[in-house]
This record gives structure tokens, sequence and C-alpha cells, in this order.
């Protein structure tokens, strides 16, 4: 487990790896180097690279009894569009984006 220091850091780097994906920017190899810098994350890389496909229909699904309903809850959206948040209570303020730093606008 990486220090919460190191976590927010590659968190940032990231982040900020995956805006440049929406420019095209060549970034598979950089978010490859960024992952397998630090031996927690590599490890993690790893098992995730090796990880075999899943089938398509691994098991069936049946919803549950009764009648379903849509969930009420105000949606909160970064201005740079890439974060998005929900709010779980009325009483729970929205947090900062944790990308851009800066207040979530209610959508």
């Amino acid at each position: 487990m990486l220090p919460a220091a190191e976590a927010e850091a590659i968190d940032r780097q990231l982040a900020d790896l995956l805006a440049q994906a929406n420019t095209r920017q060549p970034i598979e190899n950089l978010i490859l180097e960024l992952l397998a810098a630090q031996d927690a994350t590599r490890e993690w890389l790893s098992n995730f690279l090796q990880d075999k496909q899943q089938p398509e229909h691994l098991r069936t699904f049946s919803p549950l009894p009764g009648q379903s309903s849509i969930v009420n809850a105000a949606k909160f959206v970064c201005p740079q569009g890439d974060y998005i948040w929900y709010r779980p209570r009325v009483s729970v303020e929205p947090p900062l984006c944790p990308t851009h730093n800066q207040p979530l606008n209610l959508a």
C-alpha cells in the first residue's frame, strides 16, 4: 500500500494523463510507466494485465421483485467536465473537484 501523499500524487498525475486522452495524445505508455514506478502499483498493474477477459455472459440476472423507482440525488459536475458527484444526503456538502480543486456545479 502506498503512503497517502504518494497515492495522491499518482492520482493527480493519472488524472492529468487521462485528461490528455481527450486531446488524442498517445498516453498509454505514460500511464504504464507511471503505474510501474511504484512496487504497489506495479504489482496491481501486473495482476490487472494478467486477468483473463471474463465471458460476456457469466451468469443470468433476475431483477428484484416489486416496483422499482429512481432515486433522486442531486448531481454535481466539475466545470472542466471530467468529474461527477452525486449527493448521498441533503446534509452533505459537495466536495471540491479532486482534479482541479474547484467547486462543483449543480447540474
